[in-house]
């Protein structure tokens, strides 16, 4: 039987091949992270029109951008797996109630964008933030993991830690009450 040669490829072409599927690679990456929201991230302190309340924790804007929550975790509505999570029905009408068809201020941390292309914003109704009053009411948890400012994070834990022990909405062990805090002129 006879043995074939086996040729050494040339180090040039390993690098070049190397080089293109890492440059390859990149451009998914980037087209996937850049692909679900084209749209540049508003300036800060720019009002919004809320056209649609999506959940607890993400909003549809009049430039059809979606927001979400820096900080604040809602029970989700709608996953492909599994049936809406407890509370997630009171979260979103608690958010709809406050923001839906009226215009919010947003203001950003040190992420704009999270991995699904959707905008990180403070959501503001002029002094109001829903960010804290959605988990005040017991209807999100505070995210602290994530990068944004230390001040917000200590917010939203006390924000935790009253719903915690007054029991509201996730805290509860009876469905939600309708209490909830209005924000000025929506009451």
């Amino acid at each position: 039987m006879r043995r074939q040669r086996r040729f050494p490829v040339p180090r040039r072409i390993v690098l070049v091949r190397s080089a293109t599927i890492l440059i390859l690679c990149g451009l998914a990456v980037w087209q996937h992270f850049t692909a679900h929201d084209p749209r540049p991230v508003p300036q800060p302190g720019t009002t919004l029109l809320v056209t649609r309340v999506i959940d607890g924790d993400t909003l549809l804007l009049e430039d059809q951008s979606r927001v979400r929550l820096i900080g604040a975790n809602a029970p989700e509505v709608k996953h492909p797996d599994a049936p809406a999570q407890p509370f997630a029905d009171a979260a979103t009408q608690f958010t709809r109630q406050h923001v839906e068809g009226v215009p919010v201020r947003l203001e950003f941390d040190k992420e704009r964008r999270d991995k699904y292309g959707r905008t990180l914003a403070y959501v503001y109704v002029e002094d109001w933030l829903l960010n804290e009053e959605l988990i005040r009411a017991g209807f999100a948890t505070a995210m602290t993991k994530y990068p944004y400012s230390e001040s917000m994070k200590r917010r939203f834990r006390d924000a935790q830690a009253i719903a915690q022990r007054e029991r509201r909405g996730l805290w509860s062990t009876t469905p939600p009450a309708s209490r909830t805090a209005a924000p000025p002129g929506r009451r």
